[in-house]
């Protein structure tokens, strides 16, 4: 997508823009809503698990760190702009990856509590033969859990758990939702050199990809290992990680958790930052009110709407840790109001027949019913709607796929029946500030060189999706067979795990 960017709009600033560009004003207006709900969707849940996690290390009150993080974002993001994030992504990650090998050792070699595969594995089998059964695999109400209901034979080890892939399905289509739909990609995309762009998405997908694996493998593992009495609330709110490096170093855990903890939210805060203030600025100011703005007046523009929507982020999460709202319910739930808007903006760069209307009517509609259809399913199924039941699978799962799917097809239907044939021009005239452009930025978007760069990540990003998405759980299953069968011919028990 960052590709056909660089091909169909090279000057833009934001995909707003470009929609303005190809459909119109109506259409710009009710992806820009989309686009803002996406950013403080995004935000809530940095400031909503982050102020959990500050206030169980350090005592720190849940609303004022709800104030505090967000401020030392603000001041991060004024000090360096777009600049900033882009170094956050480089020296945050190696920080943080850097924590993450530390957790993953102590689990796996040096812990006295743990301290190597063998343990953690036999520990895992034995929390899965007690007699309680557990809706969620982590404890309950801080009562010890024993099989896992929907995973086979109640296992923490396998690959077959119903509820593992109602998860993952709500987890990509909730995610299409975050990048698609959230201006700070496309903002890294335009801003990135083309000839560097495909590499260094997929390089940073890999790079992500790290981050929640390991820190499920280790300190998500090892929580149910030390058998820790964490209730599903606390784990709803991201505290499962603070409980168990703490239950395994003490204060030096907390300490580097905190550490990791503020190189994410602060990278990834000050992205969010920057798409709202780019939005507020080319899209709104620089469209609809001062349409020949200069440099200096985006940047005095941009500057107030990132202290301005910093507060707000602060009020946000106030206002969502006082209705109970977890950082796990707003994960969940994010594909269900912005999954509707992911398959139109794809459309949008990739499909000369789409047009306005069914986009406009797609995101709406399918948003509308979306919501309908979740809060439709948690009432049939658990006969309440609150947040403990719109929380749960079967109304998550149905909801997220019904606002992704309608909002395709009905932009979909649309299109083919009354296509729009576009060719692009319009989005090639958008302009940018500095109109000067140097021989070297011609050079980078001779369409030659994007062509072998879209085949490139297309052939590579196709290809690590069927080693990750299906050849490694297939190849996990496989293994597990192989250890049954081996056990059953006699083979002593922990040999294969050591």
């Amino acid at each position: 997508m960052a590709i056909e960017i660089k091909r169909k709009a090279p000057y833009a600033h934001t995909i707003c823009e470009i929609v303005k560009a190809q459909w119109g004003t109506a259409a710009h207006l009710v992806f820009l809503t989309f686009c803002f709900l996406t950013n403080i969707i995004v935000t809530a849940m940095l400031l909503l698990g982050g102020s959990a996690v500050v206030n169980a290390l350090t005592g720190v009150n849940i609303y004022a760190a709800s104030f505090l993080i967000p401020l030392g974002v603000v001041v991060y993001t004024l000090a360096g702009g777009l600049k900033a994030t882009f170094l956050a992504s480089y020296i945050h990650s190696v920080i943080v990856h850097v924590v993450l090998v530390v957790f993953v050792y102590l689990v796996y070699t040096s812990s006295s509590k743990l301290g190597s595969p063998s343990i953690v594995y036999h520990r895992l089998l034995e929390v899965a033969s007690k007699s309680r059964v557990c809706q969620e695999p982590l404890t309950h109400n801080g009562q010890s859990c024993g099989p896992v209901s929907g995973n086979y034979k109640g296992s923490y080890l396998t690959m077959l758990s119903s509820g593992g892939l109602v998860f993952g399905i709500i987890n990509i289509v909730g995610n299409f939702g975050t990048v698609f739909v959230d201006n700070g990609y496309w903002v890294s995309a335009i801003a990135a050199k083309p000839s560097s762009t495909h590499k260094g998405y997929l390089l940073g997908g890999l790079v992500w990809f790290a981050v929640p694996f390991s820190l499920a493998t280790s300190l998500g593992l090892g929580a149910l290992a030390l058998d820790l009495p964490i209730t599903a609330s606390e784990a709803s709110h991201g505290l499962v990680p603070p409980a168990t490096a703490i239950a395994l170093m003490g204060k030096g855990g907390s300490i580097l958790l905190l550490t990791m903890l503020f190189m994410a939210v602060t990278s990834a805060g000050s992205s969010e930052l920057i798409a709202v203030s780019s939005l507020c600025t080319y899209d709104i100011y620089r469209t609809y009110i001062n349409p020949d703005a200069t440099g200096k007046q985006i940047l005095r523009v941009s500057r107030g709407v990132v202290l301005g929507f910093g507060c707000f982020m602060g009020l946000l999460a106030v206002i969502l840790n006082k209705a109970g709202v977890s950082l796990g319910w707003m994960y969940l739930a994010t594909g269900v109001f912005i999954g509707s808007a992911v398959l139109p903006i794809a459309f949008m760069l990739l499909w000369r027949k789409a047009n306005a209307i069914g986009a406009i009517l797609g995101t709406t509609i399918g948003c509308i019913l979306g919501i309908i259809t979740w809060l439709l399913v948690a009432s049939v199924e658990y006969g309440r709607v609150n947040l403990d039941t719109t929380r749960r699978n079967a109304p998550m799962l149905a909801g997220n796929l019904v606002s992704t799917l309608t909002g395709g097809a009905i932009h979909a239907v649309c299109s083919f029946l009354w296509p729009q044939n576009y060719d692009w021009d319009t989005t090639k005239q958008i302009t940018m500030v500095e109109k000067e452009k140097s021989e070297l930025l011609a050079e980078e978007f001779k369409e030659e060189k994007l062509i072998r760069a879209k085949a490139w990540i297309v052939k590579w990003g196709v290809g690590f999706t069927v080693v990750i998405v299906l050849l490694w759980p297939l190849f996990s299953l496989l293994a597990g067979i192989r250890l049954k069968a081996l056990r059953m011919d006699g083979m002593r028990p922990g040999t294969f795990s050591n």
